[in-house]
């Protein structure tokens, strides 16, 4: 056999209604806020040194559609805006999705539609 191995997919989702921190079983899955929940929250990268994930590990952030406003934070290490360059939180409105990615150790790039 040829070509690339691992899943066939990304992880999860991992539903979340309250506020949030990622910890490692987190890396290259998805993490949900549900419609079901209308209050806006913040969910948040936890840092290298608590959390040491692999470089190239992707996050992706879905905000369901009815679901309050999704803050994505991080700690202590940078998260930049891709195509901008800004550091600091983003707000991921409702049918929202973004995908926060590690290229350094200390370092993300996030994306998505419906992020500023």
């Amino acid at each position: 056999a040829t070509g690339p191995t691992g899943p066939a997919s990304i992880g999860g989702p991992n539903s979340n209604s309250a506020p949030y921190t990622t910890v490692l079983a987190d890396a290259n899955g998805i993490i949900l806020h549900p419609t079901a929940d209308v209050t806006a929250r913040t969910f948040t990268i936890n840092s290298n040194a608590n959390v040491p994930y692999s470089l190239g590990t992707a996050i992706t952030f879905i905000n369901e559609h009815g679901a309050g406003t999704l803050t994505i934070a991080i700690t202590a290490d940078a998260m930049y805006l891709a195509g901008v360059g800004t550091t600091g939180n983003r707000t991921l409105v409702a049918n929202g999705i973004a995908t926060a990615v590690k290229v350094t150790t200390t370092e993300w790039l996030i994306s998505g539609s419906g992020l500023t």
